[in-house]
Order: C-alpha cells, then sequence, then structure tokens
C-alpha cells in the first residue's frame, strides 16, 4: 500500500493526523521521500506531541512508515501505541532488537519483514515476538499448525493464503485472532480453539473452504463481520451464550451448515449474518431486538423460522428469498415492524409459508403488514409452555409412522402449509404419513381435556 503523506515533522518525526476529535491522535509516517531512508540511529517516539497549539496522542505507526530506513538501529515505541500497521519497518536491516508494547492490539505480520531481528530467525520457523505470533518464516509448506502456549494473540495477515495448511491448534494463552489471519487457507479442515479467545476479529477465518467445524470456548465475546464467511463445509458451529456481538455477514456462504443456536446475550441479528447458507431452521432468542437486512437472505433449505416476543423490527429482505419456508411463528403479542426498500420486502411478497401467531392474535397480524405478507395466519393455543416442553414427536424427519410422546391424543389434525387438512385420526399416538408427499406439515394435536398443540414435521 502507498505510504501515507506526512502533515508535519517534530523532532525528526513524521506525524499524519488521524483523529481531530476531542481527543486528538497522531500516526507515525514516512517522510514521503522517493528513497525513505526518513529515519537512522536510535528513534524514541513520544507519547504525545504538540503542533500549532494541539496536543496529540501518538497512537499507530502507518504502512510503509519507516521502510527501507537501513540505518535505523533501534526504536522505542510508547504504550499509547496501539496499531502497528503492514510493512512499517520493511528493509531496516539494521533493526535487530523489537519491542511491542502491550497496549498494541492491532498488528500487521508484516510489519517486521526484512528487518535485522527478521533476517536473524531462522529459516523455517513459527515467528513469535512479545506474545504475538506474526505467522511463517520459510518456504517449505506447512501442514500442521500448532501456536506456542504463552501466544496471546495472531498478528493480522499472519497465515493468509497458505494453501498447504490442513489443521491449526491454539493454545490456551490466546485471546484473540487477528483479520485475515487465516484468510483463504483452502485446505484447512480442523481448528482447535484455545479456552481463552475474546474476539476472532475481521475476515480471520475468510474463504475457507474445506473447514468443517467451529467449537467456540466460552470466553469469546465478539466474532467481527465476515469472520467465516464462505466456508462452504461448516457444518458444525457451537456458539456459547458469552457471545454479545456477531458482526455483519459472519457466516454468509456456510452452505453445509444446518443448525445452530444462536446465543441468548445478542440483541441484534446484525446484516447478512446467515444469507446464503444452509439453515434448514432457525428460532431467534428472547432478548432480540432487529433482525438486520438480508440476515437470512436465499437460504435455500429454511423451512422453519420462530421470532421471539422480544423482536420489534425486521429490516428489509431478512427472510427474503427462501423459496423452502414453510413456517414462521411470532411469539409475540405485537407485531414486529416490517421494513421494506422499494420492492424488497422483509419476506417474499404473498409468502407461501404458513404464520403461527399467539392465541387470539390471529386478527392483530393480520390487519398489520403481516397480513399483507402472508395470506394464511394459524393459532397457537397451547396452554402452557412447561407443558407443550413435555411432547415429543419422532422420529422427524419421517418417512413413514410419526409417534407422539407425552400426551394422550384425543385427535391429530395434519395440515400443509398452505392451512388445508389432509389427515385426521383420533385415539392414537402413531401417525402413518407414508403416502403424504414430501414436505413440512403442521400436527394439531388435541388432548382429552381439550387442549391444543402445534407441532412441526417434515415428511422425506
Amino acid at each position: 500500500m502507498q505510504a501515507f503523506a506526512y502533515d508535519f515533522e517534530v523532532d525528526g518525526i513524521y506525524y499524519y493526523i488521524c483523529s481531530h476529535s476531542e481527543s486528538p491522535e497522531a500516526c507515525v509516517a514516512s517522510c514521503s521521500q522517493p528513497e525513505h531512508n526518513c529515519y537512522s540511529g536510535d528513534v524514541v517516539i513520544p507519547e504525545t506531541v504538540t503542533y500549532e497549539g494541539v496536543t496529540y496522542t501518538v497512537t499507530q505507526i502507518l504502512n510503509n512508515a519507516f521502510q527501507d530506513c537501513t540505518e535505523l538501529t533501534s526504536v522505542s515505541i510508547p504504550n499509547t501505541m496501539t496499531t502497528i500497521m503492514q510493512f512499517a519497518f520493511l528493509g531496516c536491516t539494521s533493526l535487530d532488537s523489537i519491542h511491542i508494547p502491550n497496549s498494541v492490539t492491532s498488528l500487521n505480520a508484516t510489519a517486521f519483514n526484512n528487518t535485522g531481528w527478521f533476517n536473524n530467525q531462522p529459516e523455517e520457523c513459527i515467528l513469535y515476538l512479545d506474545g504475538w505470533c506474526l505467522g511463517h518464516k520459510g518456504e517449505a509448506p506447512l501442514v500442521e499448525l500448532n501456536i506456542d502456549e504463552g501466544t496471546l494473540r495472531v498478528a493480522e495477515n499472519a497465515f493468509m493464503e497458505c494453501e498447504t495448511l490442513v489443521s491449526v491448534t491454539l493454545p490456551n494463552s490466546l485471546i484473540s485472532i487477528s483479520p485475515y489471519a487465516f484468510e483463504r487457507c483452502y485446505e484447512l479442515k480442523d481448528v482447535e480453539f484455545g479456552e481463552s479467545i475474546e474476539k476472532i476479529m475481521f475476515g480471520a477465518f475468510v474463504g475457507c473452504h474445506k473447514l468443517e467445524e467451529a467449537i467456540l470456548p466460552a470466553s469469546v465475546t465478539t466474532i467481527e463481520s465476515f469472520v467465516f464467511s464462505g466456508c462452504y463445509n461448516l457444518s458444525n458451529l457451537v456458539l456459547p451464550n458469552s457471545i454479545t456481538t456477531i458482526g455483519d455477514y459472519a457466516f454468509e456462504y456456510c452452505t453445509s451448515l444446518p443448525h445452530v443456536t444462536l446465543p441468548n446475550a445478542i440483541t441484534e441479528i446484525n446484516v447478512g449474518v446467515f444469507e446464503s447458507s444452509g439453515l434448514k431452521t432457525i428460532t431467534i432468542p428472547e432478548g432480540v431486538t432487529t433482525i438486520g437486512a438480508s440476515a437470512f437472505f436465499e437460504c435455500d433449505s429454511l423451512t422453519a423460522v420462530t421470532i421471539s416476543q422480544s423482536v420489534t423490527e425486521i429490516k428489509y429482505a431478512a427472510f427474503a428469498h427462501n423459496q423452502s419456508l414453510a413456517t414462521v411463528t411470532c411469539l409475540g403479542n405485537v407485531p414486529a415492524t416490517l421494513h421494506k426498500t422499494s420492492h424488497i420486502t422483509c419476506f417474499d411478497e404473498s409468502c407461501n409459508a404458513a404464520l403461527i401467531v399467539p392465541c387470539g392474535c390471529v386478527d392483530i397480524y393480520d390487519s398489520s403488514d403481516w397480513g399483507e405478507v402472508f395470506w394464511h395466519i394459524m393459532e397457537d393455543c397451547s396452554f402452557t409452555h412447561e407443558h407443550h416442553q413435555m411432547i415429543n414427536v419422532y422420529p422427524n424427519p419421517t418417512s413413514e409412522i410419526i409417534t407422539i410422546e407425552g400426551i394422550e391424543p384425543a385427535e391429530v389434525q395434519v395440515y400443509n402449509t398452505f392451512g388445508q387438512l389432509v389427515k385426521s385420526v383420533q385415539g392414537t399416538k402413531a401417525i402413518n404419513v407414508g403416502t403424504m408427499p414430501e414436505g413440512m406439515y403442521l400436527l394439531r394435536i388435541a388432548d382429552k381435556k381439550g387442549n391444543a398443540f402445534l407441532e412441526r414435521i417434515i415428511k422425506e
């Protein structure tokens, strides 16, 4: 990347103003001379610098800032520094000793390439510096990666496009995985996450087509945008309830992912999170208030959606272009607001899915925007949630016989997704659906006390 032009110079160090806010910040930059070599000898970067009466906190070292400064022998980085960008010290061949302060939370793996320190490392090794793993030095194919215990962070781009890498074991000491750390590692199948990871950053595993599972530890709080985007073979995903944030498009194009349990701590489903994924069913947990635009757009296998009563807003195209969608269950007595932009609606117009709403709420939903989308609305009058949980319908999916446990059915009615009654039996727990076409069906199970329950089944 092209080096940043500097805005001012103080005591031989060149700065770019990177923030004019109430807490102004300056970033160390190149002097912009064609031959670089702006810095030499021992350079001490201050915590603050004052220019034209404004005091700036020094927080970043920008792209190529010290590139090719072959006479630079040492650099002191202050504890205010948070970011060191790519190629920051590239070609500083006399820089033999480097210390990264604990304040740095963003470090590009190329920052110290072709420095004296880098060139003194073994020809084939994993590079470590002050708690950071900076990637692999050498040309030998890297197949199995075991990052050393004690490592705190994996640097940005550390193993990007390492096309021979098959398995990764992360240490229990690790707290973060930086952006694009394992981007486009096309052969990567297995990742064993440590027990202390808190943050998985932007695009960390984007394009890892062969990654099969991601079992995240209870320490994780943040999954940033695009982290697992394009992981086509990801079929097992475990998200702990410690997660409070899942970024935009985090799991888009995870086409082999059939099921996921969303964390209870999240309050928003962000833009495109599961767009074009392989989800078959999804339950939006209590506590979520907003479902973002295109969150479940073009999930071709999605058949059933359950939306908690806490959801107040569903943005445009959230569930659009889902041709297999058979049932949408809303648990709230008050319909959530449906947004649309031009002709793009939350659900496809005249959605063929059945909308299931709480007892007594059919008219409320029918007179809202939901009534313009769903032409078939049913109510679920299950008398207690606790009793409903006792009912077990198995096997599901089924090809022939479905069995009901936990209740003595007086009558069982089977409806297709158009609301048509296709079968009715009395006084039996076993229902033969073998002659029915494949698809989603609703069972209305009435007990001898007059209580009714709705259960979904899939006929294979």
